[in-house]
């Protein structure tokens, strides 16, 4: 078990009905051991034009060869055409906390095995 086995998938957006119906999807299909929430103040452009507005913010802790299903949920129900959705993989965490997420979440199949060692291959 590596830390680089585990991840947090980030992604916003504007309601707390939106930010519930992924959080309880991830959960429900054992995509994800935790989703963590919290309102953020933004400012971006969009189209031409600068948007200032509350988003929720959701921290996903995953596995890293899980981030391909994760993706696939989250854009699956997503009410932003462009939502942001990025995974940062984990340099050192706590074992426990690695073992937690591994027993909470459903195992990858081989398909995200081989695209993990893929990803592996080409960050080196």
């Amino acid at each position: 078990m590596e830390a680089s086995d585990y991840c947090t998938v980030i992604t916003t957006t504007d309601t707390q009905e939106n930010a519930a119906l992924i959080t309880q999807t991830l959960l429900e299909k054992e995509l994800a051991a935790c989703v963590q929430s919290s309102e953020i103040e933004s400012a971006y452009r969009w189209k031409g034009k600068i948007i200032t507005g509350k988003e929720i913010r959701l921290a996903i802790k995953t596995k890293t060869a899980l981030y391909p299903r994760v993706k696939e949920t989250i854009l699956s129900v997503h009410t932003y055409e462009v939502p942001e959705l990025h995974m940062n993989v984990w340099h050192k965490a706590h074992d426990a906390y690695m073992r937690w997420i591994e027993s909470e979440t459903v195992q990858p199949d081989y398909t995200e095995k081989v695209t993990e060692a893929l990803l592996q291959e080409l960050s080196t």
